[in-house]
C-alpha cells in the first residue's frame, strides 16, 4: 500500500514537471521563434535545469511537437468529442466545428502557425512534426466519425480522409485566413456560429441531404 501511494506521489510530481515545461517551452518557441528557442532558454524559462528538461524530452524537435500536440489536446481536442456526446449529426458536427474554428482563431493557435511556417523551410521536419502533431490527430478523428456514420447508413461517402479534410476546410472559410494576415483580430461567437453552421449545411447536403 504504501508503495502504491509513492508511485502516486512520483506520478503526480512527474507530470506537474513535465506540465511546467510544456508551459515554459510554449512561452520561448512563440516569443522567439523554434530556431531561437535553445533548450537553454526553455529550462531557464520553465525553472528546471537542463538535465531534468533532457530527461523529459531529447531534443527541441520532440519538444516542439509535445507542445504543439498538447495545445491540441487541451482546445481542440474537447471540441471534437462532440462528435461522440451528441446524436443528432447536425449538431455534433456544428458544435465540433465551432469548438475547432474558436481554436484556430486562439492567439496561441496563431502564434503557434507562425512559427511553423516561418521556420518550416529551413527545417522541414519540423513542418512534418507540427502537422502530425496537431492536424493528422484532428483529421483522423473526423474520419473516424465520419465512417461509424456510413456505417450506419446516415451519410454516403466514397473517401472520408477527404471529406474529413473538406469538412475542416469549410469551417475556416476565409475567417482564418484573415485572421493569419491580421485583417481581423478574430470572430465573435456569433461569426462562428454563422460560418460553421452555413459549411455544415453545405457538408450535408453534398453527403447527405439538407438537414
Amino acid at each position: 500500500m504504501e508503495q502504491t501511494l509513492d508511485r502516486d506521489v512520483e506520478d503526480t510530481q512527474s507530470s506537474q514537471k513535465r506540465r511546467q515545461i510544456l508551459d515554459g517551452a510554449s512561452r520561448v518557441f512563440m516569443e522567439s521563434g523554434y530556431e531561437g528557442a535553445s533548450m537553454s532558454l526553455i529550462a531557464r524559462e520553465a525553472g528546471v535545469s537542463k538535465g531534468t528538461l533532457y530527461v523529459y524530452f531529447p531534443g527541441k524537435e520532440e519538444l516542439f511537437s509535445a507542445v504543439v500536440s498538447d495545445a491540441c489536446q487541451q482546445s481542440a481536442g474537447p471540441a471534437f468529442d462532440n462528435l461522440d456526446r451528441e446524436p443528432d449529426l447536425f449538431k455534433a458536427m456544428s458544435l465540433a466545428g465551432r469548438g475547432f474554428l474558436t481554436f484556430l482563431l486562439r492567439p496561441q493557435t496563431q502564434a503557434i502557425y507562425r512559427v511553423v511556417i516561418a521556420e518550416s523551410e529551413k527545417f522541414p521536419e519540423l513542418g512534418r512534426r507540427f502537422y502530425a502533431s496537431g492536424p493528422q490527430v484532428n483529421l483522423e478523428r473526423v474520419a473516424g466519425f465520419l465512417r461509424r456514420k456510413i456505417a450506419s447508413g446516415e451519410l454516403t461517402i466514397e473517401d472520408p480522409d477527404l471529406a474529413a479534410m473538406q469538412f475542416m476546410e469549410l469551417c475556416k472559410s476565409g475567417v482564418m485566413q484573415q485572421r493569419q494576415m491580421r485583417v481581423i483580430d478574430g470572430a465573435s461567437p456569433a461569426r462562428i456560429e454563422h460560418v460553421v453552421d452555413s459549411a455544415v449545411r453545405l457538408f450535408l447536403r453534398g453527403y447527405r441531404g439538407a438537414p
